[in-house]
């Protein structure tokens, strides 16, 4: 009997973890599906259109990136407000995020880079370790996360 109720608890927990998992899941998909919906808002879809174009032309991090940015600014603004995948959103940036905000944030970095000239998810964490300010640990997990997701350049 006792071999039995190991057998039961122990898949008894593995279902519990498969369900939470499960739900994990379906948080991201519902992130995948909201994403940056509030860029076709009036608040920031005009601005994007003019210049995602230039944007795209450009490198990540350069004077001209900065430059761009400061003209977008307002939509800038209106974007980090509404989307917690920003460290912009929240107060103490990175610290304030969960774990759902930062895994959409490395794949966000991933999706612009394609957008950008020469743009490099490795070289993007390391040059927004310095724009926000985390730490070695936080780079290393967000290098070791790309990694597994097989996105790492």
């Amino acid at each position: 009997m006792t071999k039995f109720k190991n057998f039961y608890e122990t898949t008894k927990h593995k279902l519990w973890v498969f369900y939470y998992i499960l739900k994990m899941c379906f948080v991201l998909l519902k992130r995948a599906f909201v994403h940056d919906l509030s860029k076709y808002s009036k608040y920031e879809e005009p601005y994007f259109r003019k210049y995602v174009s230039r944007l795209k032309n450009c490198k990540y991090g350069t004077g001209q990136y900065q430059s761009l940015l400061s003209a977008i600014k307002p939509a800038l603004d209106h974007h980090y407000s509404k989307n917690s995948h920003h460290p912009e959103h929240h107060k103490n940036g990175i610290d304030d995020m969960s774990y759902f905000d930062i895994l959409e944030m490395l794949v966000d970095w991933q999706a612009a880079g394609k957008r950008h000239k020469g743009g490099n998810l490795k070289k993007s964490i390391e040059l927004n370790s310095k724009r926000f300010g985390y730490n070695e640990l936080m780079k290393q997990r967000l290098l070791k996360t790309a990694q597994e997701l097989k996105i790492l350049d």
